[in-house]
């Protein structure tokens, strides 16, 4: 390939980022109240109008923030890229940026499962009724504040071995008025002991190295009270190549490995669940839900 085809092919590419930053741009304007030169204004409505009119029309001040935490973390996972190509798969970011925008784009999770819910009837019950949610990898919290909103009747757990996050979780909870409503912990699932506790336990795959797979099924099962559920996320996977290629690199890269449904299925079988269903809908995320036996 020439060095001119290469040049075209990153400029082709760059635009599709530069669109990105500039819906990220209006996004933060409008959370923030910030006031800005009216001429940059202009061309930031320009460009998202160009993208698709009414692009951002009708969105809640929790939805910006959810679509705004999601392009934020996927520019600085690309400068993590750059910057540090080589350095080993895993979890060890600090930076409370980058931790805060992955937080934030979790809380959409939970509306997602909300809305897939009805089609398991005996699992939509599950989150009206008194129980206990177990968020394994809370992170920052905001999956974990986002169900105690959306889930009244479910106590809240949330464990996490990464104490920059935890300290971050422990303020959000502050600063949103749920620390009464939801416990953190500093406990790593292998090290999880409770037994018979759990109506529900959300595993976020893509940040689960795969050595520990069988034994992290078996703890949550073991964790679970018989006839609760798991719900095992991944990353969504687009149909193209490229983008197959650029989440199994995200996955990787976040020290996890690209499952499909049926591996995970298979998996989740193995470790003694049933009722196992996988749902696949559009963007963000797809799940696999399966049940302790009574």
């Amino acid at each position: 390939m020439s060095l001119q085809s290469l040049l075209t092919i990153s400029q082709r590419l760059n635009a599709s980022m530069e669109a990105l930053a500039a819906i990220s741009a209006e996004l933060r304007l409008r959370q923030s109240d910030t006031p800005a030169d009216p001429r940059v204004r202009a061309r930031l409505r320009d460009i998202i109008e160009n993208i698709e009119p009414g692009l951002l029309d009708g969105l809640s001040g929790d939805q910006q923030a959810t679509v705004l935490g999601s392009i934020d973390a996927f520019f600085r996972q690309a400068v993590d890229l750059i910057d540090d190509p080589g350095r080993t798969p895993g979890w060890s970011f600090k930076d409370p940026a980058i931790l805060q925008s992955y937080g934030q784009m979790s809380r959409r999770v939970v509306h997602v499962i909300d809305e897939l819910a009805p089609q398991l009837p005996q699992f939509n019950d599950t989150l009206r009724r008194p129980g206990a949610f177990l968020d394994v990898g809370t992170g920052v919290g905001w999956l974990a504040i986002e169900a105690a909103r959306t889930w009244p009747a479910l106590r809240v757990v949330g464990i996490d071995p990464w104490e920059p996050s935890l300290s971050l979780a422990r303020k959000n909870l502050a600063d949103t008025g749920m620390a009464s409503r939801i416990e953190l912990r500093a406990e790593r699932l292998e090290d999880l002991s409770e037994r018979d506790v759990f109506t529900l336990v959300w595993l976020a795959g893509p940040f689960l190295p795969p050595e520990i797979i069988s034994t992290a099924l078996t703890t949550i099962r073991n964790a679970l009270k018989p006839g609760g559920w798991l719900v095992f996320g991944l990353f969504a996977t687009p149909a193209d190549p490229l983008g197959q290629a650029l989440t199994a690199l995200k996955v990787v890269r976040s020290g996890g490995y690209p499952w499909s449904n049926e591996d995970v299925e298979s998996k989740m079988h193995s470790a003694g669940f049933e009722e196992i269903k996988s749902f696949t809908p559009p963007h963000l995320a797809r799940f696999t839900v399966g049940r302790r036996p009574h």
